[in-house]
């Protein structure tokens, strides 16, 4: 059999509050495509599907249109909860979906529950067991739900470990084992627009955790595709897109496996093209002037260098470079600039004395009014 792994689409998600609606839309019709092109057997979706617990409704037409053109094209898919997704609202789509052979598991469950998905086709059948994303908080319960004996574990790892153990027994020599993870696997590889409270130290698990008797390991959770080494293949799909910028540069893919019964699976990769690249550029006013329609499609991270504060800088970049997203203004800090205590200050001199810090002029009177009644706002609601 031949499935497609692909991961961390993280629908909904904004660039510095920029729509990526469109982006999203052209990316997994492209993955629709490979699917088709490929004649998968089967869909992997590693979790994190929204950006949001709350997805916008854009976010869910884009998904279930996908979802429904996958149905139509008879390709089967496994989609497992992430730290990104709300379990009772994948829930309440999950009978629906099954009917069209999309099966959402959000949260663990025993094997016999939908736990363990199988899958056949072509004389072949396939053992898929699904471990969405637990929190610590959850760890405990989760782990005596699949595996009574669970009590003699003392850590998170230790816990997931327990869990595939309990998952993979139901994978034998005659089927193809497939075992999937949104899990944060410690030495991997991040860049930093992961959530940085579920990649902490308490949520690494070793790759040695997951069943040797696996032909594939799917993990979902890191944005960055990477192997990871181990006993058997162990992939993180990636994000399909570039989501910040911290994932600038990175080739973004989907996953192939082909897998049989009693032999090795075989693992390619397919890139994705779909996506605008996110690039950072760096300069003075005039050798950003200078790169003034050289980007192309590109978003962009500019970073401006100044020898003062200048009022009105970030509107004349966007003027320059339609396409930055995030502009960062670089001063020179002033060494030994007088520190003043503001106890007992006027808070519209003190904003006065700020603005002129930034931009060596005095404030508008539109700007002072305005900060003058958010102030009073503040106030009285606090009262």
């Amino acid at each position: 059999m031949r499935f497609l792994h692909t991961s961390d689409w993280h629908v909904g998600k904004t660039l510095k509050n920029h729509s990526r609606h469109e982006e999203h839309a052209a990316v997994l019709t492209e993955i629709l495509d490979i699917a088709r092109c490929e004649h998968v057997d089967a869909l992997l979706l590693t979790g994190d599907v929204f950006d949001s617990p709350a997805p916008p409704p854009d976010a869910e037409r884009i998904v279930y249109d996908f979802l429904s053109e996958l149905s139509g094209a008879r390709i089967p898919a496994v989609i497992i909860g992430g730290n990104h997704d709300h379990p009772r609202r994948l829930l309440a789509i999950r009978e629906i979906l099954n009917r069209l052979d999309i099966h959402v598991r959000p949260e663990p469950v025993r094997p016999e529950a939908g736990g363990i998905v199988t899958l056949t086709r072509n004389g072949e059948t396939a053992q898929l067991a699904a471990l969405p994303f637990v929190s610590v908080g959850k760890i405990t319960d989760a782990a005596r739900l699949l595996d009574p004996e669970a009590e003699q574990y003392k850590d998170y790892a230790q816990r997931i470990g327990g869990m595939a153990d309990a998952l993979s027994r139901s994978f034998t020599a005659q089927t193809i084992n497939l075992f999937l993870a949104h899990v944060y696997v410690d030495g991997s590889l991040t860049c930093g627009s992961e959530r940085e409270i579920h990649i902490a130290k308490p949520y690494a698990v070793s790759a040695q955790r997951f069943p040797a008797s696996a032909h594939y390991v799917a993990l979902g959770h890191l944005h960055r595709p990477q192997e990871i080494s181990a006993a058997i293949p162990t992939h993180y799909a990636g994000s399909p897109l570039q989501l910040d910028f911290g994932e600038e540069g990175q080739q973004k893919r989907v996953v192939i496996i082909d897998a049989h019964p009693g032999k090795p699976a075989f693992v390619t990769s397919i890139p994705l093209t779909a996506g605008r690249r996110l690039r950072s550029v760096a300069g003075t006013i005039e050798e950003l002037e200078a790169q003034s329609g050289t980007s192309g499609d590109d978003l962009l991270r500019v970073t401006i260098q100044l020898d003062k504060p200048t009022p009105g800088i970030s509107d004349r970049l966007r003027e320059i470079l339609p396409n930055a997203r995030h502009i960062n203004i670089d001063v020179p800090h002033v060494e030994g600039a007088e520190v003043q205590s503001i106890e007992g200050a006027d808070p519209s001199a003190l904003f006065s004395a700020f603005y002129r810090r930034q931009y060596e002029t005095d404030p508008p009177d539109n700007v002072a009014s305005l900060f003058a009644t958010l102030y009073e706002e503040e106030v009285n609601a606090a009262d």
